[in-house]
């Protein structure tokens, strides 16, 4: 491994030096001084009982983690697995997976700074396919699991592995997070249960919907079998208000103002109005027999669906027309009163009725556009069965096996709605402090036909991503004081992704204003949430074409049966891996592990590349080494060294299809050459225990990073699905594979402090960097050049308190990320703002039977901005709300 430490001489130094230090340090607790191998105990109560559990798991494992335990069975602080997940020192999440800004519920996980595509995410062990609701998110075929199919219901515990171990599945070159279940042997009472029955309030949408979850197991009296059943049943409703950067461009360079030629500006400033309603439902089932004490089996199935149809009404004001003067309608005239320029950009400027042609109401002398985008069907699902054997051969040899399916998709129809308003009062923008487009359209509260008709736009989008796995494990205990367990295994997969989408196709008569009644045209809330300044004419309220409106014109003249094959793909991936590995004990102090992983991946790609073949085949093989090293300094005092090698696939969207924004002529296209990303990984900690409910930690890390993603810019010619399918050409971010680092360091203080009270804290700072220059990408040598790693934030902490006593519970968590890129478009970059969330929970238990709850997500409601470039191009501002749940938990 390439590190500038060189790994032989760090394991060297680390052994000797801890090993002498071992001589004369106070033995350890008894808990901690051997890796707990046996089963976790699940039924933990209470917050400072939960903390107990984690820290003592994290203490007594060889590598390096973090764990999560449930408080109780079925309670968890949190909605989604990822919610628990933010609040881990180097861990970071983000509620959406493109450049759309955020939906309101956290969505992917990500570990030390890097892309979310470098983390696995495995459940008990073996991959979970997954999909996404949104369009984008679907094309972009990701990895990374999307975790609003996961509810907080079905954790048992949460590992984080930090440092790899050659036992793991390869994957996350990051590192990777195992979501365990609880298991039905693990109860302590032959039958046992709990149901938890909430209220979901949104502030911003103004709506109450009901959750329900509830857990039944059941097991005989001699422990050797035992089912588990758990449903789930989560509705809630979003509304998001935004404001959006729609179209930037640049001005004409011949524009007569010299001013303003060539300037960046906003074409269609957007007052935007996201409606949503997720309902989340499935339920997990397990059983589990032991045949005999010796051999044991588990019997697995999951199954999770989210239906979450949503509407975005966008509401621009139009200024492309008087800056292109003839030929869009508009005539090359001069702003009407003041207008400014900023680093470049045009962040403020109006025009009167003057500059439009044709005003007054004639076809094609709009001022205003609305664009009604409905998805009404959108629908992700994942599930799986899965089948886990245990055979103790003898004392010392124990067998584990695990074969699977799973299977996720996605699909929705997304169809846009397009209408034009005309008046002779003009348009215009000005972009105020916090980002936000306040738009200029005196008149804009009243849709005036203009004879220009209704624009329709659509498609149906659908993914398929299945997996079938095998794996066989053996441990053998060996009679050796050095080398203790020697561990050996393979495991092999064959996984399948791949993309449908058809274009839409509209009936005769689709585009007549005619059939816009007079009662289809409503208008934005009075106050649309988050009081987002949309004019400066006092009260003024956009109007609005009713959704169910749009959904019965989509029904009546959309059909959807042209396959847009350009963005179609199909992908075979098969992957086969051997690993061995041996656990060792140089000292009474000082434990670790080394193995190395071999893995062989297989890729046969079916898809459409300008100017390329429709398919293409590689094959890769890895070699990942991994050494953990822990070793007890001191009394409660522990350190750790790892070092490893890591691996992760590109995206599935990263090797095939592409995502193009016809109106502007931009998209990310894809690159089927593309080689895994490959890291060189050290880790450095030391962690005081200094209390059973306390720790003190600190550590470093470093990765060196082959073929990290960035994006090329090229020009490629697609066809033009808002134009008859005619070929035009696109500017094109393409994937390709550079080089990077991260350097960073973790600090972590969790204390109870008497009196029921503890403290929870924790500081990440990452500095991820492109280190190759890519000539036609933004990390390029330029001086505006920018070299950051795709989501990497600098800065990332929490700060968390409680209040505990026998009866009553209250946490307050507070979780912050500063700035990170999101991602690439049309050779541009977008950003995400630093922003945090403010959480809160409290448990009343009246008894021990029955506990009332109450939880609040997003209390600071902070403003979510996106921007292109830098910060003078805002491509969205977004309030997503705050969120209220209140219920009751009956358990026995």
């Amino acid at each position: 491994m390439k590190l500038q430490l060189n790994p032989v001489a760090a394991a060297a130094l680390f052994v000797v030096s801890t090993a002498a230090l071992s001589q004369t340090a106070p033995a350890p607790a008894a808990a901690a001084s051997a890796p707990d191998d046996g089963v976790q105990q699940v039924e933990v109560t209470g917050i400072r009982a939960s903390m107990q559990q984690s820290l003592q798991s994290k203490r007594n494992s060889s590598s390096r983690v973090e764990v999560i335990t449930a408080e109780d069975v079925g309670k968890m602080p949190d909605k989604n697995v990822a919610d628990s997940l933010q609040r881990i020192p180097g861990v970071t999440t983000t509620s959406a997976g493109s450049a759309e800004g955020s939906f309101g519920e956290n969505e992917h996980v990500q570990l030390r700074g890097l892309s979310s595509q470098l983390t696995l995410t495995t459940l008990n062990g073996h991959l979970v396919s997954t999909g996404d609701w949104y369009g984008p998110n679907i094309a972009a075929g990701g990895r990374s699991v999307t975790f609003t199919l996961l509810p907080s219901d079905l954790i048992g515990k949460v590992t984080v592995n930090k440092s790899s171990r050659a036992d793991l599945p390869e994957g996350g070159a990051a590192g990777t997070v195992d979501i365990d279940t609880r298991h039905p042997l693990d109860f302590k009472k032959t039958l046992s249960g709990v149901a938890s029955l909430e209220a979901a309030h949104s502030d911003a949408a103004k709506k109450t919907d009901p959750s329900l979850s509830a857990l039944i197991n059941w097991k005989n009296n001699d422990s050797t079998f035992g089912i588990l059943g758990q449903v789930f049943s989560q509705t809630r409703h979003l509304q998001r208000a935004g404001s959006e950067g729609v179209w930037w461009d640049k001005t004409p360079a011949t524009y007569p103002i010299s001013d303003l030629a060539g300037k960046n500006v906003s074409y269609l400033s957007g007052a935007v109005l996201f409606e949503q309603e997720r309902k989340r439902e499935g339920g997990y089932l397990e059983a589990q027999l032991k045949v005999d004490p010796r051999l044991s089996f588990n019997l697995s199935g999951f199954y999770s669906t989210v239906d979450a149809k949503n509407y975005n009404t966008n509401f621009m004001a139009d200024t492309v027309n008087p800056f292109n003067g003839p030929g869009w309608n508009g005539k090359t005239g001069t702003p009407t009163g003041d207008y400014t320029v900023t680093n470049g950009t045009i962040s403020s400027v109006f025009f009167g009725k003057d500059a439009f042609a044709n005003n007054g109401g004639s076809a094609g002398a709009f001022s205003a556009v609305e664009d009604v985008a409905i998805r009404p069907d959108a629908k992700t699902d994942s599930k799986f069965i899965n089948l886990d054997g245990k055979w103790l051969v003898s004392d010392k040899l124990t067998l584990t096996s695990k074969i699977g399916t799973t299977n996720g998709g996605a699909r929705t129809k997304d169809v846009g709605f397009e209408v034009w308003s005309g008046w002779d009062q003009g348009t215009g923008y000005t972009v105020n402090k916090d980002g936000i487009l306040i738009l200029n359209v005196p008149g804009g509260d009243t849709l005036t036909k203009t004879g220009a008709g209704i624009g329709g736009w659509g498609s149906y989008t659908s993914s398929s991503d299945r997996e079938n796995y095998a794996q066989l494990d053996a441990t053998l205990r060996l009679d050796n004081d050095l080398v203790h367990t020697l561990k050996w295994g393979a495991r092999a997969t064959a996984h399948r992704r791949s993309l449908t989408k058809l274009g839409m196709t509209l009936a005769a008569g689709a585009a007549s204003e005619d059939l816009i009644t007079d009662d289809a045209i409503t208008h934005y809330s009075a106050n649309w949430y988050g009081g987002l300044p949309v004019n400066p004419t006092p009260g003024f309220s956009p109007w609005k074409i009713r959704n169910d409106f749009v959904v019965d014109w989509m029904n009546q003249y959309a059909t959807f049966t042209t396959h847009a094959t350009q963005q179609e793909f199909d992908i075979k991936e098969k992957t086969g891996a051997g690993y061995v590995m041996a656990e060792f004990s140089p000292t009474d102090k000082v434990s670790g592990d080394f193995g190395v992983r071999v893995v062989r991946t297989n890729e046969d790609i079916d898809a459409f590349l300008p100017g390329g073949a429709p398919n293409y085949k590689k094959s890769f093989t890895d070699v990942l080494p991994s050494l953990n090293l822990r070793a007890d300094l001191a009394k409660d005092l522990v350190g750790r060294l790892a070092l490893n090698r890591g691996l992760s696939r590109p995206d599935f969207g990263q090797l095939a299809g592409n995502d193009l924004r016809d109106l502007q002529h931009n998209g990310v296209g894809s690159n089927p050459y593309l080689d895994p990303i490959r890291s060189n990984n050290l880790d450095l900690s030391a962690e005081w225990y200094f209390g059973p409910k306390s720790l003190l930690a600190v550590g470093f890390f470093a990765s060196k990073l082959d073929g990290v993603i960035a994006y090329g810019h090229q020009q490629l010619e697609y066809q033009n699905a808002s134009n008859g399918n005619a070929v035009e050409v696109y500017d094109i971010s393409s994937p390709v594979n550079t080089q990077g680092r991260v350097t960073g360091f973790e600090l972590a203080f969790q204390h109870t402090l008497g009196l029921g009270f503890g403290v929870d804290l924790n500081y990440t700072r990452s500095n991820g960097k492109q280190t190759e220059k890519l000539a036609t990408g933004t990390c390029n040598g330029s001086a505006t050049e920018d070299c950051t790693l795709y989501g990497t934030s600098k800065d990332v902490y929490n700060i968390g308190a409680f209040y505990e006593n026998d009866s009553f519970s209250a946490r307050l968590a507070y979780s912050h990320r500063s700035t990170y890129k999101l991602g690439n478009r049309g050779g541009a970059d977008y950003f995400q703002n630093g922003n945090g969330q403010l959480n809160l929970a409290l448990n009343y238990n009246v008894n021990d039977m029955f506990a009332l709850t109450f939880e609040a997500q997003n209390l600071t409601d902070p403003l979510l901005k996106v921007y292109k470039t830098d910060t003078t191009q805002v491509a969205g501002v977004y309030k997503a709300g705050k969120m209220y749940f209140g219920g009751v938990r009956v358990k026995f």
